[in-house]
């Protein structure tokens, strides 16, 4: 609701703005040369820099996907070779097991 109400407020504005400055502006680029009202020429410039943030942003964005997804492969490689350390130490400790009851001499013995 409060992205509605913050859109109303700059279309107002905006729209006072367009009001206001009507006047017809000459722009030349390169060997070009157009008139435009004012608002015009204030609007398409903001158009341009949201497009143009909007392309940044998206960079961005996929920049940081990207390296997100490089560190989740490191995670998945590393918890890879801690399930093959875990498993060798459980295959270790059975055989420690086995080699001390194989060594303790037996409680019953004749004397």
């Amino acid at each position: 609701m409060l992205a509605v109400i913050i859109t109303f407020i700059f279309a107002i504005g905006v729209a006072i703005f367009a009001v206001e400055n009507t006047a017809p502006a000459v722009i030349n680029v390169f060997q070009y040369n157009t008139s435009l009202s004012l608002y015009l020429i204030v609007l398409i410039s903001l158009l341009i820099g949201f497009v143009f943030a909007w392309v940044l942003h998206l960079l961005n964005a996929f920049a940081a996907l990207f390296t997100l997804r490089g560190k989740d492969n490191v995670i998945k490689k590393e918890q890879k070779v801690n399930a093959e350390l875990t498993n060798k130490i459980q295959e270790l400790e059975i055989e420690k097991a086995k080699l001390e009851t194989e060594k303790k001499p037996h409680e019953y013995t004749i004397q």
